[in-house]
């Protein structure tokens, strides 16, 4: 018995998206998978304008933070707009900016769940 016979025809090559060899429709079946992955199944998202501040609060809250230590004041004050209307997200007030970064470490060895220090109120670059 020789080894030639036991192997399998191979497949022909799939063309690359980017080779130029793909077709409208298998382009845009593939981009519909995309985002049927991103979306699930049945579900849109439709754009919606929204702040820096508003995105780093809703960001926190799908990766399923709870709480944020910091301290407010200064350029950091546009954020917590929405960190105290959101209500999965609590804030601890910390007296100094290294004891916030400690209480985040402490939190999260002793909870196992991520710990979060907003960044001190003199150290956010400008956003103009």
């Amino acid at each position: 018995m020789s080894i030639a016979s036991d192997a399998r025809p191979a497949a022909p090559a799939a063309a690359s998206p980017h080779s130029g060899a793909e077709t409208r429709e298998e382009r845009r079946r593939r981009i519909t998978t995309a985002e049927h992955r991103l979306y699930g199944p049945g579900r849109s998202v439709a754009p919606e304008a929204v702040t820096g501040s508003q995105s780093i609060i809703r960001s926190l809250e799908e990766l399923g933070v709870t709480d944020v230590f910091g301290i407010p004041g200064g350029a950091i004050l546009p954020t917590y707009d929405p960190l105290m209307d959101s209500e999965q997200v609590n804030h601890i007030l910390v007296r100094h900016e290294q004891g916030g970064g400690h209480a985040a470490q402490g939190y999260a060895m002793a909870t196992g769940k991520v710990g979060s220090a907003s960044p001190p109120p003199d150290r956010v670059p400008p956003t103009w």
